[in-house]
């Protein structure tokens, strides 16, 4: 295969589908982000030593968690296809895999933040509640700003996570480059798309590492 078909080949066909990959996969993290933060909030403050501790509800909590982060993810996309199609009227497609990747990953995202939440020295805490500062305040203040860097480190890893899910998603009908694989690498026997997709694949999870650990640097200072 010529220099040519290649670019051909990334213009008309690879080139969407890493658009579409993109788009799936950085809103469905941006969401599962904003879904997962007050629950990782509420199992580290009612934690033992948390701000609000009680074993009732972080146990209950946990175990939601826990089983949500059970289920792998191809059944997930097939479990939520009713409530997929609900939400966004159809249960295959970019836009409709966004659902159950949000939800997928989300639980992975709490317990990462509540744990990113854990790693701040009490001693910092114990600090702010002397100067007076409210439980509220020592939340979003202190704790977030504190685990900032490990937040960062480990939403990185999530997001590389999620364009592997993405890319999965591709072989029931999610599209993006999975799709493409599959579509034009695997059914017609189309070795050079099998190898570009994985190639764009590899790239694209180097520079958001490199972003990540860019980020986490900045943060850490």
């Amino acid at each position: 295969m010529n220099l040519e078909t290649i670019l051909i080949n990334f213009e008309n066909i690879l080139y969407p589908a890493l658009l579409e990959t993109l788009y799936m996969s950085f809103v469905s993290t941006f969401l599962a982000f904003l879904i997962a933060i007050i629950p990782a909030i509420m199992l580290t403050v009612t934690d033992k030593g948390g701000l609000c501790e009680n074993k009732s509800i972080y146990n209950v909590l946990d175990f939601i968690i826990n089983i949500l982060r059970s289920f792998p993810f191809l059944i997930l996309i097939v479990v939520l296809s009713p409530f997929t199609k609900y939400i966004v009227g159809m249960s295959i497609g970019t836009t409709a895999t966004i659902v159950p990747l949000t939800i997928g990953i989300a639980p992975y995202l709490a317990k990462m933040i509540e744990s990113a939440f854990k790693e701040i020295d009490q001693g910092i805490i114990e600090a702010a509640r002397s100067y007076g500062a409210s439980k509220t305040q020592i939340i979003f203040k202190v704790m977030l700003n504190e685990a900032l860097p490990s937040i960062i480190n480990g939403t990185t890893m999530i997001l590389i996570v999620v364009v592997g899910f993405s890319a999965m998603a591709g072989t029931v009908g999610g599209g993006g480059l999975g799709d493409v694989a599959i579509r034009y690498g695997y059914e017609r026997f189309n070795t050079q798309i099998m190898i570009q997709t994985v190639i764009i694949l590899i790239i694209l999870v180097q520079i958001i590492q490199l972003i990540g650990n860019l980020l986490y640097k900045i943060t850490k200072r």
